[in-house]
């Protein structure tokens, strides 16, 4: 006679709860890493929308406004062609969507390239801080108005 092979009810159990317990072990670090992630995905959405500002500037022999609303869930990057200081010709509308990143400015929401492409800003006091839960990176500038992501905070 023939011997039927397969698991039996016990041994089933004892791998699902197994499996259960390396699950419960890893969500949480894995929660982790798609914070993370969001994080680093909006910090560098923030960072070429205000390269292309930048750019734009130089390129357009304009001033180039790069502004976001209050809760900063959108950005806009807009053209001063009429140098009365308001965006006149929009370049880019950047919704922030579902990454679910907050993005706090540390003093402006706006920041204006000249034709040379630098910034009207305080390089020590604005800056940008992109955050969920206990992932945060921030979009500082450098004296000519140069942005750049970095996890530790602006000088």
């Amino acid at each position: 006679m023939r011997k039927i092979q397969g698991f039996t009810l016990v041994e089933l159990l004892i791998t699902v709860v197994v499996l259960s317990i390396l699950v419960a072990l890893a969500v949480p670090s894995f929660r982790g890493l798609m914070d993370r992630n969001a994080v680093s995905t909006t910090a560098n959405d923030l960072l070429s929308s205000i390269l292309l500002a930048r750019s734009e500037a130089i390129k357009r022999e304009q001033p180039v406004i790069f502004s976001g609303n209050a809760d900063f869930g959108t950005w806009n990057v807009a053209a001063d062609t009429d140098g009365d200081g308001t965006g006149d010709v929009v370049l880019l509308q950047h919704d922030l969507g579902g990454h679910g990143s907050s993005v706090a400015a540390n003093n402006s929401t706006t920041i204006t390239f000249n034709t040379r492409g630098r910034a009207n800003l305080n390089v020590n006091n604005d800056y940008f801080t992109i955050s969920k839960n206990d992932a945060t990176r921030y979009v500082c500038f450098s004296a000519t108005g140069r942005p750049r992501v970095q996890e530790t905070q602006c000088p």
